[in-house]
């Protein structure tokens, strides 16, 4: 499938295939097991150190890593917080050889730690250091944040399936990006039953490794996390785990089902449900995946895989503050309506951002700037990078503030149009 013909970007997903208590890693594990830059199984070229969105924060940055032993093989965790780095030091370079204001393995800046935690977990086949203004800018506004770099990130491949090609490209030309995603990777979506088998497991283990470095002297994060100040933000597949794990958004499976949404081999898997794969039959209940320990969220540009149906009443359990942040291409973001919908029916605090003039990958910086990719872009969405991110950086810190940290001023911030390229603020419970 040519990139000239069509671009999908309902996840962090393209058609690009003429493109090119853990311990640290024991000997059997291999620390390079999907590493380098791409996306999912297609390597791309990296950019040249091209500079990205200015942090808005008062504090300097570091940014390191840290590689476990998770079910057999490596799992790396990208971690930005706030930092003391030498002077002169030079800024770190993402494997997307983006270039921004962080200093690797730079010494944190204690003086006013512990710091919250965000949580943070990129789309499919996206790199852990994908999202460099996004998490060094929370990270200068006196975050910690951990970046996941998830099994998919070097193995989510496309499809060679002619059908689901054709019903992807369909879907994309209507606007239906979420379903032209699932039926682009149809095999490595069904083979991991809608990521179910790996992504929230990554997740609570990314979470429960953070909360440990902070009391772990021989850590480098020692003493720096506030462990009851956590939020959860991601990105496209990201941000459903964002909404199923910190946002408990229930995966119901006990209303009447059509026997396509039953069965999991049904040959478009758009049409397949979650409840008819294992792992979602082999959990306690629709709440299984919910984590406690979140206290707000901010999905960006999430997709789901539930019965639309069914959006309105899980959208309803979610009572934690959250923020939806997205893009307005309607052929080249996730679809508009299905978070919105999410938005709307949220039980609790809900905020809704849209960005003027944006793609799926404006807000993943290693995409959204590279070369190879941007070249397919629209002019419009090529153009203005800073100010579109300085919508991103704006309200998701705001909205941390004011609802994890408790900072009151933050309120009118989220209450405020005030830059150029918000198209839409919205709220509601708040």
């Amino acid at each position: 499938m040519a990139l000239h013909s069509r671009f999908v970007m309902g996840f962090l997903a393209v058609a690009i295939s003429f493109f090119l208590t853990v311990s640290a890693v024991p000997t059997s594990c291999d620390p390079t097991f999907n590493m380098g830059f791409g996306l999912g199984a297609h390597t791309l070229p990296p950019a040249s150190n091209v500079s990205t969105a200015d942090p808005t924060g008062p504090y300097q940055v570091g940014v390191s890593f840290e590689t476990y032993c998770f079910e057999g093989r490596g799992l790396t965790l990208n971690y930005w917080y706030p930092a003391l780095p030498e002077a002169g030091s030079s800024p770190y370079v993402s494997a997307g050889g983006i270039v921004g204001k962080a200093v690797k393995d730079a010494p944190v800046d204690p003086s006013s730690g512990p710091y919250p935690l965000i949580l943070f977990s990129p789309g499919l086949g996206a790199v852990d250091d994908a999202y460099y203004f996004y998490t060094q800018n929370l990270a200068s506004n006196g975050y910690v944040v951990v970046s996941i770099q998830h099994l998919d990130a070097r193995t989510a491949n496309t499809t060679t399936n002619k059908l689901a090609l054709a019903l992807a490209a369909a879907d994309a030309l209507a606007g239906n990006t979420i379903d032209a995603v699932i039926e682009e990777y149809t095999e490595f979506f069904r083979e991991t039953q809608y990521a179910l088998t790996y992504r929230p497991q990554e997740i609570e283990f990314a979470l429960d490794q953070a909360i440990q470095s902070t009391g772990n002297k021989t850590s480098p994060l020692y003493g720096t996390i506030d462990t009851d100040s956590i939020g959860m933000s991601g990105h496209s597949l990201g941000g459903f785990y964002t909404n199923v794990v910190g946002g408990g958004m229930p995966i119901y499976c006990d209303y009447a089902m059509t026997p396509m949404q039953r069965d999991a081999s049904f040959p478009i898997l758009s049409a397949v449900s979650p409840c008819a794969f294992p792992a979602r039959q082999n959990q306690p209940g629709p709440f299984a995946l919910r984590d406690p320990r979140v206290k707000a969220i901010v999905p960006l540009a999430a997709p789901t895989f539930l019965a639309r149906t069914q959006l309105a009443r899980s959208s309803a359990q979610v009572t934690v503050p959250t923020m939806t942040i997205t893009g307005d291409n309607r052929t080249a973001e996730t679809t508009a309506w299905v978070q919105r919908d999410i938005y709307e029916n949220a039980g609790g605090p809900s905020y809704w951002v849209q960005v003027k003039d944006t793609n799926h990958f404006t807000v993943a910086d290693s995409y959204g700037l590279n070369p190879v990719l941007s070249s397919s872009f629209s002019p419009r969405d090529n153009a203005n990078f800073a100010d579109k991110a300085a919508v991103y950086m704006a309200y998701s810190t705001a909205f941390f503030d004011y609802y994890v940290k408790g900072n009151e001023t933050a309120y009118a911030k989220l209450h405020t149009a005030s830059l150029p390229y918000v198209k839409e603020l919205h709220y509601r419970n708040d």
